[in-house]
């Protein structure tokens, strides 16, 4: 990328997704090389989320549109801003409307004068939800990575790299974040905020699950209690803490080789630390297998609910205790319940009908 023209046309199609692994390599090295090239990016970025609006109206109106706008502006900055987004939008779908160039006209007034809040959110940023049965791998714009698992959610606003680095997280995902000292990565969750170093790791967030964990894979990172937010917990590799949801009066209880975990002061979730001999257990969900270690039945059927996009049932409570450690490569649905029947410590079998599974004891 040698020239303004070529970079530009870059980003265009990296943001339009149409870049080779090479090309979108070769905007995160960019993009990493220092702070003006996040903050060019970054505002490419802004006027290309404000021109999709546009795509598909006639290019003659647009001619005819602009001299009418163009009386109207009297700004020098705001007329090149509005050059500049021009020739974004021929690019795109040499189109345009009155209403919608005024349109464009407010954004751009929001982008360089920020006045308008009801039109910033216009540009509020990108969102990424992954529904049950599948799952997604994404590449921010500072070029850390993150898998994103079934029934999940996950945003960053529009000028994520430029001042700050803030996603926020519904669900599960498995991040690894390039490191950079300026700017801390902060993973957002209703229960805690995590304080990234540049590291591997795992959140698990869902918001019907008892317990938030988080893993860390390599490493370092802070877990910072949302309703104690002066207080941070050191995390080391192979290690994960657990954190309930639900009020509670019991204090903060941790392994010896976290950091700020013992006060006085009553703390509203359980904290719990422990080592993991594998974080394979945890992240194996990313690289399509499924392993469990004396997992009691009723967690891995939730588990699979999210991965198949169906609905689990027990015949009686007793079985949902059953506990069953297996590694297996993620197959048909049948195939994974089949491979658990035969291999329960207590015998049990199931049955299909349509999404709906039903689990029951076998003592026949």
């Amino acid at each position: 990328m040698n020239t303004q023209e070529e970079i530009e046309n870059l980003i265009l199609r990296y943001l339009s997704g149409e870049t080779s692994e090479q090309e979108a390599q070769q905007i995160q090295e960019w993009l990493q090389a220092n702070e003006e090239n996040r903050q060019l990016f970054a505002r490419h970025k802004k006027l290309w989320l404000g021109s999709k609006v546009f795509a598909g109206y006639d290019a003659d109106k647009l001619k005819q549109d602009r001299k009418k706008v163009d009386l109207k502006i009297r700004n020098s900055e705001l007329q090149h801003s509005l050059d500049r987004a021009n020739r974004w939008i021929r690019r795109l779908a040499y189109a345009a409307s009155v209403a919608l160039l005024l349109g464009l006209v407010a954004v751009l007034t929001v982008l360089f004068q920020d006045t308008s809040v009801q039109q910033a959110r216009l540009l509020a940023g990108v969102e990424v939800a992954v529904p049950y049965g599948s799952k997604s791998l994404m590449t921010l714009p500072d070029g850390s990575t993150v898998w994103v698992n079934a029934g999940s959610k996950i945003s960053y606003p529009a000028d994520f790299g430029v001042s700050s680095r803030n996603v926020y997280l519904t669900g599960e995902a498995y991040f690894n974040v390039v490191k950079m000292k300026e700017k801390p990565f902060f993973v957002n969750t209703d229960v805690v905020t995590i304080k990234v170093y540049g590291t591997a790791f795992n959140v698990k967030a869902y918001k019907d699950d008892e317990m938030v964990e988080t893993t860390l894979d390599s490493g370092a990172i802070s877990i910072i209690r949302n309703d104690a937010p002066d207080r941070e917990i050191n995390i080391e590799p192979n290690q994960k803490i657990s954190i309930r949801r639900e009020m509670q009066k019991t204090p903060v209880s941790s392994a010896p080789a976290t950091t700020a975990t013992s006060s006085s002061k009553p703390l509203a979730e359980t904290v719990d630390v422990q080592e993991v001999t594998s974080t394979e257990v945890i992240t194996a969900w990313k690289d399509n297998r499924l392993v469990f270690d004396q997992e009691p039945l009723w967690s891995v059927a939730k588990q699979l609910e999210r991965r198949y996009n169906v609905q689990i049932r027990f015949s009686n409570e007793s079985i949902k205790a059953i506990r069953y450690t297996a590694g297996i490569k993620e197959m048909p649905i049948d195939q994974v319940l089949d491979a658990i029947a035969l291999s329960s410590p207590s015998p049990i079998r199931y049955s299909i009908k349509g999404s709906e599974i039903t689990i029951m004891d076998n003592k026949k």
